[in-house]
């Protein structure tokens, strides 16, 4: 991390890449880090993949997203990707990296793949805002309020407000590390966990009230679909049907919730959560995704059956 850190100091210019349809840990790892190496001088920007680029609403909260910019001009001397576990997952800004002096990658997925000149990933963490902090701290830089915001978003998010398996003693000593800057911990819960749109709720009821349940290998498997013209009809944006993932795990005496969400180029892509004994992680893993033991996901085709079959198989195999 030390390495790490003195190349982010030395860089004429960096890049901080999130990852596709960013959540709260990759966007508040992104722009914590960029606050910091900004306070150092250094010349930063962070852009993620997602076309059109929009923050997802659930994450505008943030602080200075002024250091956003779009990754159709997006280039740097030292370009490192945070929170993304495989190349795909930065998508059309993976060239921009691998033509840069310095190509970094930070993460902190089980299945992650290394794809930079630089890899660093620490799957014992519950989130990359962990390490974003190591790395902040590595820097020199003292936690500010704006920094604080971004990391307590980030590792409260990926630790489902501490709830979570993956929450670790070390992350609950960084929140209160976090919180002793003086942020309103409570209205980023508020923001992140429980603010969502009456049309989200409309969408929400009708998802649950179709809810398919069925038994597979043994495992009781919650699904749900969202096709895009179910959005389309709300006015609801595909990176706030990520939080439905939420509402389905918590379905009784459910083993593996499954959503698949159809995104505005017509794939399907889905998210899964295990009650504790399957592995998700795995399972997406064997078909071309990635993510954790019990919170995984994975982009499939064009056809809902063919990419929910994918899942199963995998999870029966």
């Amino acid at each position: 991390m030390q390495q790490i850190a003195d190349t982010l100091r030395g860089a004429d210019s960096v890049l901080l890449v999130a990852h596709v349809n960013p959540d709260a840990d990759a966007l508040g790892s992104t722009l914590a880090t960029a606050i910091a190496l900004e306070s150092l001088g250094v010349r930063v920007r962070v852009t993620f993949p997602d076309d059109p680029f929009e923050v997802p609403p659930g994450l505008r909260f943030l602080p200075r997203q002024d250091l956003l910019v779009d990754p159709q001009s997006a280039q740097a001397d030292v370009v490192m990707s945070m929170d993304a576990s495989s190349p795909d997952r930065i998508g059309r800004l993976l060239p921009i990296g691998e033509a840069a002096t310095s190509f970094i990658a930070i993460d902190h997925h089980a299945s992650f793949i290394p794809f930079a000149g630089i890899n660093v990933c620490d799957a014992g963490q519950p989130a990359t805002g962990m390490l974003a902090l190591d790395l902040i701290d590595a820097l020199g830089v003292d936690l500010t309020h704006d920094i604080a915001i971004c990391l307590y978003a980030a590792i409260s998010s990926d630790t489902g407000s501490f709830r979570y398996p993956a929450t670790t003693p070390a992350a609950m000593r960084a929140a209160a590390r976090l919180m002793d800057t003086g942020i309103d911990f409570a209205g980023i819960a508020k923001a992140m966990f429980d603010t969502k749109s009456r049309e989200f709720i409309a969408l929400q009821s009708a998802v649950m009230a179709d809810l398919d349940i069925r038994t597979v290998a043994g495992y009781t498997v919650a699904i749900a679909q969202v096709p895009a013209q179910a959005r389309a009809d709300r006015g609801i944006a595909f990176t706030e049907v990520e939080a439905l993932i939420d509402a389905v795990r918590t379905v009784a005496d459910v083993d593996v919730a499954v959503v698949l969400k159809q995104d505005d180029h017509g794939s399907w892509r889905v998210s899964s959560r295990s009650a504790g004994v399957a592995d998700v992680g795995a399972v997406c893993t064997q078909v071309g995704g990635g993510g954790h033991r019990l919170a995984a996901g994975f982009t499939g085709s064009h056809d809902a059956e063919e990419t929910l079959n994918r899942f199963l198989g995998a999870l029966a195999a």
